[in-house]
């Protein structure tokens, strides 16, 4: 009898460490010493993907704190292995952000774009953001949380996920019950370049508004259960809307099925999208779901009209003339799309040509006529022609609360962007302008400043200042320049020209879709100068250059958005100064510049 008791005792304590493993996995929570004692069995695992410097910067920073509280240098290492590989079921590791461990994969499904989770699984301990930035900040979070440093000890907890969310203006939004992220935008095969970004702007605007962005796909791909259609796609779904005669500010927005149809001429397709997100879908609070129920059952004609103006973009074309854009076709590009736009042509001179110390406007003082609204002195930058510093639109925006940025493809101390950020009697000194720029970026002066990128990276930079300074429904201000249309005017290299002239007018095309979706914004599309007296030769029909350097040669000027056709209207031909005027009464100031 005491044998088979002895017996009992001995295996409900072999059981016992199964039974307290099972409660842990159960949701017990327990302390995970991960460094103790100056030990530690860990490496830290980061992304061997080569766009992961983010991951990599804050893996080398975690690894940096740790031995700077504990005095133990952990390993580190990518996330490599062989194809014929993969890695163990538990393993000693800290892992940061996106690697290709099922653990990382299981924490990015908790989180959205800019939410981070901290959670500890088979092992592992996993800290990642769903996008790099929010990485960063998680292993910012986990050094400021998990290290001890009076104890020299790092520790996590088993069973407990760590989760900041991030405040977004939606949460989960639903269309008749199904989750937006189920759907796919389509667009047509071969579209325009407007449709082509504006599906591109539609899965942009969930990703920044509610964390999550939507594929989008032609409709050459194999059709989806649920899809938004944008523009005449080959799907019978749209056929009906697109059959439909539309006036020039009309849309149609309706489901068919489990189709959503967005159909409009020209850029009006943008009417549809813009109704989706502006009239259907809106905000009921931080991160709160929203279920549409009451989109249109079939197409019917709608109107679509701007809101008074609360955010201005101004794109620049630096140095881009009428035939700039004309030569531009010569090497494929089938529309500039700014000629969909109400437009008229400007005026470029400075004060330097008023006083006949000039021929013509340099960059600086053209920056400084569309920054501020006063005619300067060549070379001037953010002062009137007496030397005086005057204020910029962008920074009367920043002083009433709107979030601005400035990019350009051209170095950030450049004449045109320096004008939006800097005063200075002088474009050449470039180490005061660079002080000035470091300064609005420490304090916050200016939300996003960027420039030096390629040219044809400018629509993605654009893509990512926009969803910076129009998050949670900011108001905002930004100057777009694509700069090399200048720099090869004054080389005469035509093909080069023409080239950059494509990058600029990819970049209008997906801002024309975003500033549909966002109707209380208005869009100004110019160019400082003209570059190289470009001419079409009459004998030939070639393009040619009559200069090196810039004219007088009034530049193309186009707008959309409110107040945009009163400005329009309010002379035959405008000058540049107009534009800070026009920007400036956007943001409360109704006597700005000279």
């Amino acid at each position: 009898m005491k044998r088979r008791i002895l017996s009992l005792v001995l295996a409900i304590l072999m059981v016992m460490p199964l039974l307290v493993a099972c409660s842990d996995k159960e949701g017990k929570e327990s302390a995970i010493d991960i460094v103790a004692d100056g030990v530690s069995d860990y490496t830290i695992v980061y992304s061997n993907n080569k766009s992961a410097t983010v991951e990599k910067a804050a893996a080398d920073a975690l690894r940096t704190a740790i031995q700077e509280a504990t005095g133990v240098k952990l390993d580190a290492k990518n996330d490599w292995m062989p194809s014929n590989m993969t890695p163990p079921a538990t393993a000693k590791e800290i892992l940061i952000g996106e690697t290709n461990r099922t653990e990382s994969k299981n924490a990015l499904a908790l989180v959205r774009a800019k939410d981070f989770v901290i959670t500890y699984e088979n092992e592992r301990v996993v800290i990642t953001g769903g996008n790099a930035d929010a990485t960063r900040r998680a292993v910012d979070h986990f050094i400021a949380n998990y290290i001890k440093k009076d104890d020299a000890k790092v520790t996590v907890i088993s069973n407990k996920q760590d989760m900041v969310r991030f405040d977004y203006m939606l949460g989960d939004v639903s269309i008749d019950g199904v989750s937006i992220k189920e759907y796919t935008v389509v667009y047509p095969e071969g579209a325009d370049l407007v449709t082509y970004y504006l599906a591109h702007n539609i899965s942009d605007y969930f990703l920044t508004n509610a964390g999550y962005a939507l594929n989008v796909t032609s409709d050459k791909a194999t059709a989806q259960k649920y899809e938004i259609l944008v523009g005449s796609t080959n799907r019978s779904e749209d056929d009906a809307a697109v059959a439909m005669a539309l006036g020039d500010d009309q849309y149609v927005l309706c489901k068919n099925g489990d189709k959503i149809v967005m159909w409009g001429k020209s850029y009006m397709v943008g009417g549809a999208a813009s109704a989706l997100v502006n009239t259907f879908v809106q905000s009921a609070g931080v991160n709160t779901d929203v279920n549409v129920t009451s989109l249109p059952a079939s197409p019917a004609a709608a109107t679509f009209s701007f809101k008074k103006a609360t955010s201005a973009i101004l794109m620049i074309g630096d140095g881009m003339g009428f035939n700039h854009i004309l030569s531009a076709g010569a090497i494929g590009m089938t529309e500039f799309v700014a000629d969909r736009l109400p437009s008229t042509s400007c005026t470029t001179h400075s004060q330097s040509v008023i006083n006949n110390q000039a021929e013509f406007t340099d960059s600086a003082a053209a920056a400084t006529a569309l920054a501020t609204g006063y005619k300067t002195i060549n070379g001037f930058i953010g002062v009137d022609a007496a030397g005086v510093n005057r204020q910029n639109v962008r920074e009367l925006a920043h002083a009433t609360g709107a979030r601005t940025a400035v990019i350009t493809t051209d170095v950030i101390t450049g004449a045109t962007p320096a004008g939006f950020l800097c005063h200075s009697g002088s474009r050449n000194d470039t180490s005061i302008l660079q002080s000035q720029i470091d300064d609005l970026i420490k304090t916050g002066g200016v939300n996003y400043a960027v420039g030096g990128f390629k040219e044809k990276e400018l629509t993605d930079y654009a893509r990512e200042a926009l969803s910076v300074i129009s998050e949670n429904g900011s108001d905002y201000f930004i100057m777009i320049e694509e700069a090399h249309i200048d720099k090869h005017s004054h080389k005469n290299t035509l093909s080069d020209v023409q080239l950059a002239v494509t990058y600029y007018n990819d970049a209008i095309a997906y801002v024309i879709g975003f500033v549909m979706m966002h109707p209380d914004t208005a869009l100004i599309v110019t160019a400082d100068h003209e570059c190289g007296k470009m001419y079409i030769d009459q004998d030939t029909g070639a393009f040619r250059f009559d200069s090196d350097d810039h004219s007088n040669t009034q530049v193309p000027f186009y707008a959309i958005g409110g107040g945009t056709a009163e400005l329009l209207a309010s002379a035959p031909v405008l000058d540049n100064t107009m534009v800070a005027k026009f920007i400036a009464e956007i943001f409360g100031a109704n006597s700005f510049g000279q």
